[in-house]
């Protein structure tokens, strides 16, 4: 079985706020992250789909410096123990924090 994912995977634990255009929100933590997604560990039994557009709001921590950034996303996959989502558009801060892990 071939690996379908275009975008290599980091085991990474951090904050996440899932906002829904309906007023949902959910708190987590990320298991893992790539330039395309991330999969956050959190409650699932709120009322949102597979396919729903939302906002996901982490708050990255690197060298000694904390920045909030927020990535348009869609989710792609939820269940018992988090949600898969795929970002659809990454901003420069974002983009910055992954770049910096693929050079170490």
């Amino acid at each position: 079985m071939s690996e379908r994912r275009e975008h290599e995977r980091h085991l990474i634990r951090m904050f996440a706020i899932l906002k829904f255009a309906n007023g949902v929100t959910i708190e987590g933590q990320t298991r893992e992250m790539s330039m395309g997604g991330a999969f956050i560990e959190c409650e699932t039994d709120a009322e949102f789909h597979e396919g729903d557009t939302c906002t996901v709001s982490l708050r990255i921590e690197e060298t000694g410096e904390t920045v909030d950034t927020e990535i348009f996303s869609t989710v792609t996959r939820r269940g018992g123990q988090g949600i898969g989502c795929q970002f659809l558009k990454i901003n420069s801060t974002y983009y910055q924090f992954m770049g910096n892990l693929t050079d170490e």
